[in-house]
């Protein structure tokens, strides 16, 4: 009996430490992989600790500028070009080089031409990413669209009529800028052309 009882002994021991054993590596298994899981969330709560720096507020002269704005008609291609050139000081370049923050441009149409190109505004075109120290830039609005003498006539009447809107990386409008011909003739002191919040 005293037989029995050590080996029914002796097997309890054995099966609470195999039992022992595989809760450990289950504890170990769950361990792991909230440890990769944890991990694996430190890189996406860096990013999302990245924020995003606003531009609201920021872009108005002199601080952003519009330079030189005009127009061009490529008959032979059918394209309609509108060239502006813009540049920023160096605020505007550490948001937009470190601070996670794009600006897109809308520019918008005079109301008497808008029947000549059928619709109100440009499609949306992101500025260039800013790098090496430069500051100045240049983009440009390019429609596919056939015009008559008197159509092309008409769009460079009311050349001073265009207006800019940029949007920032949430594409909300940041800034709008009035009459960008106006901006060639540019003096800070002088002015004749608006910006608006």
């Amino acid at each position: 009996m005293f037989k029995y009882i050590s080996v029914t002994i002796l097997f309890l021991f054995v099966l609470t430490a195999c039992q022992t054993d595989i809760e450990n590596k289950k504890l170990d298994q769950t361990s792991s992989t909230n440890n990769v899981s944890a991990e694996a969330e430190e890189p996406m709560s860096e990013s999302k600790e990245q924020k995003i720096v606003s531009l609201e507020d920021k872009l108005f002269p002199p601080k952003f500028s519009i330079t030189h704005f005009e127009m061009t008609y490529l008959k032979d291609k059918n394209q309609l070009l509108f060239n502006m050139n813009y540049e920023f000081d160096s605020e505007i370049y550490d948001i937009l080089t470190d601070g996670n923050q794009d600006i897109h441009f809308i520019l918008e149409y005079p109301e008497s031409i808008i029947d000549i190109l059928n619709q109100s505004h440009s499609d949306v075109l992101i500025a260039e990413k800013p790098s090496d120290y430069n500051t100045k830039y240049q983009v440009t609005f390019i429609e596919e669209i056939e015009l008559t003498e008197a159509e092309l006539a008409k769009i460079e009447d009311n050349i001073s009529g265009f207006n800019l809107l940029i949007a920032d990386s949430e594409k909300d409008i940041i800034a709008q800028f009035i009459d960008l011909y106006g901006y060639n003739q540019y003096d800070a002191e002088k002015s004749n052309n608006t910006y608006l919040d």
